[in-house]
């Protein structure tokens, strides 16, 4: 349980823990049928038991009616206050540039009144290279003052209109440097102007595709639903399959030691080297050194950080689209079955066996920091007796320890022992042990084999009342040591009792 809750607030005793393995474990009869029953959600809840420890739960003031409607209408006066300092802010901006227009617009009108060098003068004080570039400036700031403007009163942008095209088709030779320069300058406009309408005309077919898709999927919805949806949870379980095998390929990627990771940055290494070499490599070539060098790796997960492709979103886009048909359309989806829900962290097992399914985990829940989950727990205490491999020793288990002593037996002795198996001892009070060793035992004799496994009436003080009576036995001092013998000896000698199992080669 430590290893469980490494964070749990408060230190579990050796009474609470020994409470917990006799109220709480049992043997199972079938071990792995346990454990898929816990890891299955429709089941795991029989098996799961929440123990809570003792915390002081924290004062809290409730607040008066009167200081909860002074709360809100201290948020709400903070909104007000945020939305009109955004105006504000973009007022003082539509100020700025008003007032940067009017003094641009002031020192293109000076051009009729200076003298040339002058005015050219002047444009160098103001930060512009020429005339061409004031015009230009003038012009942005037009276009951005009018945006914000129709910003504020919710007026759609036009259409921009289509640019002038007048010298397009004039031979070069009938033009002079100026009309050259204005040419080249109106095709890239008219460039530009097209590839808008192209990009605005496939734009509105694909949308009408769309539209058309939408209303075929739609009849086919209604003519026959079941087909339908069976069709979608297909589609979207191609797209989960996708998502997976990216995921799990970037893993690998990202693992410096995987085969996957290794063999691209070798055609990354290869491709960027100014000697690039074959695929083949013959024997007597130089060494291959790949991987030697840390700043080669480096640099290799810089280009894996950023080689994010856009067929990632485009795959999750078409898989919320699927998701949502299927839980509009289909009761049997829930939003817990979707992708996002399936892959967090919240639905692995070791969340599953930590925090439970009820009462659903609430990280700020000072009660539920106090819980313990006892699940799988449960059985797998009590099946160390079986299978002590799960605590790491390598060491055989009961029913083969059972075994291994009846075939130390031959004919009636070991029917007889095979009929007299007793029980007792602490741990023997584990509910379902009598039944999971008859059942082992039955599973590796004969059948018709007689099998009788007994209990011990009081399996705790059982051993106790035993050496009780040895004690009390007139003939049992000769296996007791003296005051004498353990003062000369001490603590290590012990006299063999007749009925030890000492083994002897």
């Amino acid at each position: 349980m430590q290893l469980k809750y490494p964070t749990f607030p408060t230190k579990m005793s050796s009474n609470q823990a020994q409470d917990l393995v006799h109220e709480h474990t049992f043997v199972a009869k079938d071990y792995q049928d346990i454990l898929k029953k816990i890891e299955n959600k429709d089941t795991f809840q029989d098996i799961d038991r929440i123990i809570q420890f003792p915390f002081t739960a924290p004062i809290i003031e409730e607040k008066t009616e009167e200081e909860l409607t002074r709360q809100a209408i201290k948020r709400e006066e903070n909104v007000r206050r945020l939305r009109e300092a955004a105006a504000k802010s973009r007022l003082e901006k539509l100020v700025a540039r008003e007032q940067q227009m009017e003094a641009f617009t002031q020192l293109k009108s000076k051009k009729m009144k200076l003298k040339k060098l002058d005015w050219m003068a002047q444009l160098k004080i103001a930060g512009f290279k020429d005339e061409q570039d004031l015009d230009s400036t003038i012009k942005q700031l037009d276009t951005a003052i009018q945006r914000a403007r129709n910003k504020e009163l919710g007026i759609e942008e036009e259409e921009k209109e289509a640019p002038i095209t007048t010298l397009i088709d004039i031979p070069d030779e009938e033009l002079s440097e100026a009309d050259k320069k204005e040419k080249r300058k109106q095709k890239l406009m008219k460039a530009n102007y097209d590839a808008r309408q192209r990009a605005k005309k496939a734009k509105q077919e694909a949308k009408a595709r769309e539209q058309e898709e939408a209303r075929l999927e739609e009849a086919k919805r209604i003519n026959n639903p079941t087909e339908w949806i069976t069709e979608i949870k297909h589609k979207r379980q191609i797209v989960v399959d996708k998502l997976k095998k990216r995921k799990r390929l970037a893993s690998e990627l990202a693992d410096r030691r995987s085969r996957a990771s290794q063999l691209r940055m070798k055609s990354i290494a290869n491709l960027a080297s100014d000697s690039p070499t074959n695929k083949r490599r013959r024997k007597g070539n130089e060494e291959d050194t790949f991987g030697q060098d840390d700043d080669d790796w480096a640099i290799y997960r810089e280009i894996n950080r950023d080689d994010e492709s856009d067929d990632e979103e485009e795959d999750l886009s078409t898989l919320n689209q699927y998701e949502s048909l299927l839980l509009q359309y289909d009761p049997e989806f829930l939003p817990e079955h979707s992708y996002e829900n399936m892959s967090s962290p919240t639905n692995t097992l070791m969340h599953l066996l930590s925090k439970g399914l009820y009462p659903p985990y609430d990280p700020t829940d000072l009660e539920q920091s106090y819980q313990l989950h006892v699940n799988i727990e449960r059985v797998r205490v009590p099946e160390v007796l079986f299978q002590p491999s799960i605590i790491g020793l390598d060491q055989a288990g009961l029913i083969e320890s059972v075994d291994a002593i009846v075939k130390t037996f031959d004919g009636q002795d070991r029917q007889n022992i095979m009929k007299n198996i007793f029980l007792t001892g602490g741990f023997c009070q584990f509910r379902g042990l009598t039944t999971r060793i008859e059942s082992s035992l039955k599973s590796i004799y004969p059948v018709n084999t007689p099998i009788s496994v007994k209990r011990a009436r009081n399996m705790v003080l059982d051993a106790w009342k035993g050496a009780s009576m040895f004690a009390k036995d007139e003939s049992s001092k000769q296996y007791f040591i003296t005051r004498g013998d353990y003062d000369e000896f001490g603590s290590d000698y012990m006299i063999e009792h007749g009925l030890g199992n000492v083994y002897n080669l």
